[in-house]
């Protein structure tokens, strides 16, 4: 049969490039992102990678320390417990891309070329320009959303991670500059074993407070990384979704013989396969990491919501931070949801569009596998945190009610 293959616009890679360049530049910082990308050297690279690592690893355990010195102070813990929290699962998030990195290279590789696309034979009978023009709308769209989210991703968390270094750091130079008697104030609530009786003596004070400001920005970086991964990868694959919806419409198409459209809706069957694996190793690489995020989003979000309640009357900037913190924790663990609805969505639909596609009026032959196709197509498709849940809009409203129950537990016991 006479076909013809997708080709994407002329600007498609560099569309990919300019939309996703937050996730690859916080990413090439953080030395995770793919080594056949960037312009360091392999052996410099790696190194970089190891030495943020290292410096990541080690403030996490300096707020372990200082945890198991405080235990009985309950505003202290509180205060210092989601920094923590986010610190170690940022942690996790770095490590499983690095180690995931052959697996990433190959799906953006796909993703970048447009492979899954160009898979899909057209027959030249068919409105092949209305098809490509509605696959080109669907791309500039995936991207265009992708590029927004990113950049609001990167400074909403930005501006969280940086007031944690910027707050202390305005208070000592406020404070120096007055004259006043003060404590100099770190970064986060660390203990330092040997150094404690001199760690805010000049310049060890200054050196300690630079290596947990980078600890902070690898927690950025990190998690922009990361959550950016997710959200291109899965954008990508609820888009793939819709392109099947949209192209089971044709395989009914009247202009077709029975036997173009048997072609045509085999081609839609493997296009759906395809995407079906294509989820299944989006799932292997983030599906243990989404079981993390929402045990430590319903702790961080029920601490946050403590520690912001404990100094309400305060109104110091410790209360300002926290409720900031609050904010971008629902908000990280919205988006995690939303795009896992957003795919669950796509996958629901598709029956009711494989159903509407006009079978009836075809031949009995094509009827046959199309009822075949009807009944495949109903099988779930979504992200998973494990086998514990789906990503959905369902798991966050019983996030956000399992922090508020978490919540009146603190603050009963506080009152006690």
């Amino acid at each position: 049969m006479d076909t013809e293959h997708f080709r994407p616009k002329d600007d498609f890679i560099e569309l990919v490039q300019r939309s996703s360049y937050w996730l690859r530049a916080m990413a090439t910082t953080m030395g995770i992102w793919p080594n056949r990308y960037v312009t360091i050297r392999q052996q410099w690279y790696r190194r970089l990678y190891y030495f943020m690592l290292l410096m990541h690893w080690l403030n996490t355990y300096l707020q372990t320390e200082f945890f198991f010195r405080n235990l009985g102070n309950l505003s202290l813990v509180v205060q210092g417990l989601c920094s923590f929290v986010s610190i170690t699962t940022t942690g996790i998030k770095v490590m499983r891309m690095h180690a995931y990195e052959e697996q990433i290279v190959q799906l953006w590789e796909a993703l970048e070329a447009a492979i899954f696309l160009k898979k899909i034979r057209f027959l030249r009978k068919t409105d092949r320009e209305t098809i490509f023009g509605r696959i080109n709308k669907l791309l500039a769209d995936q991207w265009k959303e992708v590029q927004l989210n990113l950049r609001f991703y990167t400074l909403v968390v930005g501006l969280v991670a940086s007031n944690y270094s910027i707050i202390p750091a305005c208070s000592n130079l406020y404070n120096q500059f007055q004259g006043n008697a003060y404590n100099r104030s770190f970064v986060y609530n660390t203990y330092y074993p040997f150094l404690e009786p001199i760690k805010r003596h000049s310049p060890l004070f200054e050196l300690l407070f630079c290596s947990e400001s980078l600890s902070g920005f690898t927690t950025w970086a990190g998690v922009v990384a990361f959550d950016g991964l997710y959200v291109v990868m899965v954008l990508y694959a609820a888009s793939l979704m819709r392109l099947l919806r949209d192209l089971m419409h044709e395989t009914a198409n009247p202009n077709l013989s029975d036997a173009e459209r048997a072609f045509f809706q085999r081609e839609c069957i493997l296009h759906h396969i395809r995407t079906m694996q294509l989820i299944e190793r989006i799932n292997e690489i983030f599906s243990p990491v989404l079981l993390v995020q929402l045990f430590t989003s319903t702790s961080i979000i029920c601490v946050i919501a403590f520690a912001a309640s404990m100094h309400a009357d305060e109104g110091d900037s410790q209360t300002m931070l926290m409720v900031l913190y609050l904010i971008a924790a629902i908000y990280q663990l919205f988006q995690f949801c939303w795009y896992g609805q957003r795919l669950q969505n796509e996958s629901t639909e598709l029956p009711l569009s494989v159903y509407e596609a006009q079978w009836e009026l075809c031949a009995e032959r094509f009827k046959s596998s199309h009822q075949i196709l009807l009944l495949y197509s109903q099988r779930q498709i979504d992200m998973r945190a494990w086998s514990f849940s789906a990503m959905s809009l369902e798991t966050f409203s019983t996030i956000i009610r399992s922090a508020a129950s978490y919540f009146t537990v603190l603050q009963t016991l506080a009152e006690e």
